[in-house]
């Protein structure tokens, strides 16, 4: 079974059990503490300065989760972890970013944020052939926005638009050296919000 249906069935069980009726008890008074995770659809493109042709750009899906603390009624602060998997025709290439993020929201009544961060990206492509592995570091910037449903309560649901930027530098490969990779992940998901 591949990734997308099993990430697809997972999304449709999130949000059906996000728009389950809530308990009494989940509806108290939300902490300072919060958790996102859900899917996310996702496209990404490689670049380099000496490139002579575009790379295309590639389609699959994405894991985001996000926990952090409310530092106001308008300001969150916490970190970002995006598990993002791409398929080429001869292999797999899974991107994890890790970054620092601060959520802000213009109106402190209204569920639109928006957010930006940076950190660290782990690129690795899964090879049979020890020799042709690719194991690099690369600086990650994240920006996004978006709407939360349901923000002061316990259960809520969020949706969201997002850019990671994986700047690699140099890209080794078995054959040659890449130089001044850079990745753009584009995504577009859901989470479920645990206050």
């Amino acid at each position: 079974m591949t990734a997308t249906p099993r990430v697809a069935r997972t999304a449709i069980l999130l949000i059906a059990a996000c728009l389950a009726p809530v308990s009494a008890a989940a509806q108290s008074e939300p902490s300072s503490m919060w958790l996102t995770a859900g899917p996310a659809f996702l496209t990404m493109q490689g670049r380099c300065q000496t490139c002579e042709e575009d790379a295309p750009y590639r389609h699959g899906t994405a894991i985001v989760a996000n926990a952090g603390y409310r530092a106001n009624q308008r300001m969150d602060v916490g970190a970002e972890v995006a598990w993002m998997p791409i398929d080429t025709p001869d292999r797999r290439f899974v991107t994890t970013h890790l970054n620092a993020v601060a959520q802000f929201r213009p109106w402190s009544t209204k569920g639109f944020f928006v957010k930006g961060g940076a950190g660290m990206a782990f690129v690795r492509n899964w090879e049979l052939a020890a020799d042709q592995s690719i194991n690099q570091k690369a600086l990650s910037v994240v920006i996004g926005g978006g709407w939360a449903f349901r923000r002061e309560r316990r259960v809520g649901f969020q949706i969201f638009a997002s850019q990671h930027v994986a700047a690699l530098g140099d890209l080794q490969t078995a054959d040659t050296s890449v130089p001044d990779v850079v990745g753009n992940f584009w995504s577009i998901g859901a989470s479920l919000v645990f206050r």
